[in-house]
């Protein structure tokens, strides 16, 4: 009895090892498990978005710090902090096609190694004229990583472990912003200056600054050397065995087991046909046009209407961030605030500041000085924005329409509750909770990736992040203006904007399990 017994044993861990001969690609993901290759990949790929925040949003604290050396209007001030912006919407449709055609792993390479050189140039230019230049090219190049990072994570790894991963990525981009402030803390307050005759310029703290900012770009581009192409990627170009050969390593790694015992031995589907023959501008409108026709037009419709609402807010809000932050403390340190709420704080902070204590007025003289509670607000929000999408990624892998419902809902709350509360700080508090409606940016990069086809994902990313970037660049410029005009009337239209998109959410596709 104990004989049979054992033959029956040995015969189940004989079926459990023999190779399954055919499968998906997404059947062979599953089958390598999730392990130190895609912990590598995450970590590379978060520095790599991470790189890309810096030299995006990296651009305020630099040009708040050179604004007596380059001598800036406020008009010439505003806008090299916008370039990156224009930056990104420009070379979008590009790495789209890029990605799309020669493959996510060589679009990250290329486009990090490029943005930083520009980025490093960016911090010898003579002029605010030949810094926006360059600081325009190097957003053009880094942009890529917006779509191409979170592209070949989410075609690396299983099924069950994509959302948390690409929701784990998101923690490096939501703090780039406070990592930049990290660095400018300890830098911006040295004392130095040196000339250099050829260029005409005095190389000063936040010419190192910059510098320091575009080094994240060189060093993931050297990183993701160790990485290999999507393995989703090759097999929509018909590269079956390329893509076996990938999956095999991935396994090998992430189990300690050799790559020969990979227990898929062949992959199975057909190439994905994306129109890729013809001329370059063609090929791009075939990309393009695809997004916008049945079956996928109402989805490009439903993602396209949320990435508006959540960049204008998220990303437009932010750069306004050491403004209205800079405005409630001063009015805190001065006794003041009693009884107003954050909009009240921001006219009394803005009637105030003509006049010293004495009520004289103060003389109009060139400050490049950034005050330590600027970089301190940005740091804590920072801190604040990457503990929360750490939370959201650990526990909502799988509830992705619940946790953008929920995450909208309370933003649009915030909005109201930082005009009904009559505590100053209460509501910079509410402010922090406002902006971070940008946690949803990471939810909607997975359904980029889980509801296009592999052949459309890359440019229906970067359109995305297109549309998402003009939009920010719209709400930047017009959030200033309405702020002046009337405070509490903009946020309020901004919570109306918010519940719309809590409606849209409603729509996207329900919530599933993932295989087990």
């Amino acid at each position: 009895m104990q004989l049979k017994q054992e033959k029956i044993l040995k015969e189940v861990d004989s079926e459990k090892i023999n190779p399954i001969q055919t499968a998906t690609v997404d059947e062979a993901l599953n089958a390598t498990g999730f392990g130190k290759y895609n912990f590598g990949l995450l970590l590379v790929c978060s520095w790599t978005l991470q790189a890309m925040g810096m030299d995006l949003f990296g651009t305020s604290f630099v040009v708040a710090a050179a604004v007596c050396d380059l001598e800036l209007t406020m008009q010439q001030r505003s806008l090299l902090t916008a370039t990156p912006l224009i930056g990104v919407v420009l070379g979008a449709q590009l790495w789209g096609y890029v990605s799309d055609t020669k493959g996510r792993r060589l679009t990250l390479v290329l486009s990090m190694s490029v943005g930083f050189v520009f980025s490093s140039l960016s911090s010898f230019a003579p002029d605010w004229k030949i810094m926006a230049l360059l600081k325009l090219a190097s957003s053009t190049f880094t942009s890529a990583s917006n779509s191409g990072a979170y592209t070949l994570l989410g075609e690396s790894c299983s099924e069950r472990s994509r959302g948390r991963s690409m929701l784990l990525c998101t923690c490096s981009l939501m703090c780039s912003q406070a990592v930049v402030a990290l660095f400018a803390y300890p830098i911006l307050p040295l004392e130095f200056s040196y000339w250099i005759e050829f260029l005409g310029i005095n190389y000063r703290p936040w010419r190192l600054l910059a510098l320091v900012m575009a080094i994240p770009c060189a060093v993931t581009a050297c990183l993701l050397q160790l990485f290999h192409e999507s393995p989703k990627f090759l097999v929509s170009r018909g590269q079956q065995d390329k893509a076996l050969q990938v999956l095999k390593k991935i396994y090998a790694c992430n189990t300690g087991d050799k790559a020969e015992n990979f227990p898929v031995k062949k992959l199975i589907g057909q190439p994905e046909q994306s129109g890729n023959e013809g001329s370059f501008l063609r090929v791009m409108w075939e990309q393009t046009s695809a997004l916008f026709k049945p079956p996928l037009l109402k989805t490009t419709l439903k993602l396209f209407y949320l990435i508006t609402i959540i960049y204008m807010t998220g990303s437009g809000f932010i750069l306004w961030l050491p403004y209205i932050m800079n405005n409630l403390f001063s009015v805190l340190e001065a006794g003041g605030g009693e009884g107003m709420n954050l909009c009240t704080v921001m006219r009394y902070s803005t009637e105030a500041v003509a006049y010293a204590g004495n009520n004289t007025i103060v003389q109009d003289v060139c400050n490049d000085k950034i005050q330590e509670t600027t970089l301190l607000s940005a740091m804590s929000y920072g801190a604040l924005a990457s503990s929360s999408n750490l939370v959201l990624s650990l526990t909502c892998g799988s509830r992705k329409r619940l946790a953008m419902i929920c995450i909208i809902t309370v933003s649009a709350l915030a909005a109201i509750l930082l005009n009904v509360v009559a505590i100053p700080i209460a509501g910079g508090i509410f402010f922090f909770f406002f902006l971070l409606c940008a946690l949803s940016m990471g939810i909607l990069s997975v359904y980029f990736v889980e509801l296009y086809p592999t052949s459309l994902r890359g440019m229906a990313s970067c359109l995305s992040v297109m549309l998402g970037r003009s939009s920010a660049f719209l709400g930047v410029n017009a959030i200033g203006a309405l702020l002046t005009a009337n405070c509490e009337a903009t946020f309020y239209g901004w919570a109306v904007l918010l519940l719309s998109a809590v409606v849209f959410s409603w729509f996207l596709p329900k919530d599933k399990k993932p295989n087990t």
